[in-house]
């Protein structure tokens, strides 16, 4: 009986992962998928909700090489270059690790701002963001950017 109990306990350990591996919840009960969407949905509406980590990395077409650190808020704080700026995103896929700590996140987003000769910029891109939870908070850890290439029309045979 002992080791069919415990042939049982492997099995849906297995297939369902660890208790330890399961998502964790705050103390309003949100979990940690929940946690991550609202803070996406914030950061979409012009909330600036999203923290980095010290060494965080940050690739986008708009700096001529990637950003470092403390170089990332600098750079993004400083921006003076863009005025009426709207950003609208779409979670592709947000996936959490097993362990609970980590988290990646794919999408597409739309981007538009008009900048100080009021010409007016906006397209459209896919990003990839790497989550660090640090003491029981979401952090950004790497965000990679980049404007996507128009689809080219297909040529009929006609």
């Amino acid at each position: 009986m002992k080791s069919t109990l415990n042939a049982l306990t492997t099995v849906i350990l297995i297939a369902f992962g660890s208790p330890a591996a399961s998502a964790q919840t705050d103390a309003n009960g949100r979990s940690d998928e929940q946690l991550l969407r609202k803070l996406i949905q914030d950061n979409n509406e012009g909330k600036n909700v999203i923290k980095r980590t010290e060494d965080s990395i940050y690739v986008s077409g708009a700096f001529p090489r990637p950003l470092i650190g403390h170089a990332v808020e600098e750079a993004l704080g400083s921006r003076k270059d863009r005025s009426n700026e709207s950003r609208k995103g779409e979670v592709v896929r947000l996936v959490i690790s097993q362990s609970g700590d980590m988290a990646e996140e794919f999408g597409n987003f739309t981007l538009s701002f008009d900048q100080p000769d009021k010409e007016h910029i906006s397209f459209d891109g896919s990003y990839l963001r790497v989550w660090r939870k640090i003491n029981g908070e979401w952090l950004e850890d790497a965000f990679f950017a980049r404007p996507n290439e128009p689809e080219e029309k297909k040529k009929s045979d006609a």
